[in-house]
């Protein structure tokens, strides 16, 4: 029975991810997402079913989202609030998989960036993306973190990589090579960070 209900995540996280990603400066301190958005975000409201059976709620904020999970979610840094901040879309996914999704305010640039805990999807690649040409690489200077990178065919650029206790991936819509590569090194810097400061944290599910 586990093994269907993670072969179901996988299918639905394949056809659920919409484009977007996520960047951060190397000097930003790696904070989770409610950390971050706690004093930005609107008063809390139930989360709203998108869909059934859709395993995808959506949640009123991130600091929700956080506790309903049980676990910290990456977040966009300070240097990327002016331009995308807060999210357009809160999701959880099967209770397993944090999916935030941006629009860009003085552009069409659109970013998703997902979070979960390995041990709980028991894989690497919460994407959603399947049959792409994936390319290993480090991102810029961070050498001890790779990552594997596709393009896909309207040009959307899909990241997934892990860290510590951590799997994440992100997509950028709307972005060039030259404007998506220091956006990679940074986030996967401050993902790096990020992982390190909540590698001995403890899951804390909500009580049914």
């Amino acid at each position: 029975m586990k093994k269907l209900f993670y072969t179901l995540v996988a299918a639905f996280l394949t056809a659920s991810f919409l484009t977007g990603t996520a960047a951060a400066a190397p000097e930003d301190e790696a904070l989770s997402a409610a950390e971050q958005a706690a004093d930005n975000e609107e008063e809390s409201a139930a989360p709203i079913m998108v869909g059934m059976p859709n395993p995808m709620i959506e949640y009123p904020d991130v600091p929700t989202l956080e506790r309903a999970i049980g676990f910290p979610i990456l977040y966009l840094p300070s240097n990327f609030y002016a331009l995308y901040h807060p999210a357009v879309h809160v999701f959880g996914i099967s209770g397993q998989v944090a999916d935030l999704r941006f629009k860009g305010k003085a552009d069409d640039t659109a970013i998703t960036l997902r979070t979960a805990l390995e041990e709980r999807v028991l894989t690497t690649d919460i994407s959603g993306v399947h049959g792409a040409a994936w390319q290993t690489q480090s991102a810029g200077d961070v050498k001890r973190t790779q990552v594997d990178v596709a393009v896909l065919e309207n040009g959307t650029r899909v990241v997934r990589w892990s860290a510590g206790r951590f799997v994440f991936a992100l997509s950028a819509e709307g972005f060039d090579e030259t404007s998506f590569k220091p956006l990679l090194k940074s986030f996967v810097v401050v993902a790096d960070r990020f992982a390190h400061k909540y590698r001995n944290f403890t899951l804390n599910l909500p009580k049914k």
